[in-house]
């Protein structure tokens, strides 16, 4: 966490991990700042045009979870409804 208590590194944002990290910055993703400049679906989308490693739709969750900053579980039906539709746009 930097100074005004945001997450300093994608990893320390909820639901990212290493291995998460490691495959937004294969795609140019390097900082919460990216992340949140981008959203979720064209983060995902990077993430799997990259081709580092498959990424599930685990991580699209995981992702709207962090920028929301809410366990990935948490996420609303209708909030995954309204990610993979602007996923198939």
């Amino acid at each position: 966490m930097d100074k005004s208590g945001r997450a300093a590194r994608l990893r320390d944002m909820p639901n990212l991990g290493p291995a998460s990290e490691a495959m937004l910055v294969a795609a140019g993703i390097e900082t919460p700042d990216d992340l949140d400049r981008l959203g979720a679906v064209a983060s995902y989308r990077m993430a799997v045009q990259a081709g580092w490693r498959q990424p599930t739709l685990n991580l699209l969750w995981a992702i709207e979870g962090a920028l929301l900053g809410i366990d990935w579980r948490e996420l609303p039906p209708g909030r995954r409804a309204e990610l993979l539709a602007e996923l198939d746009e």
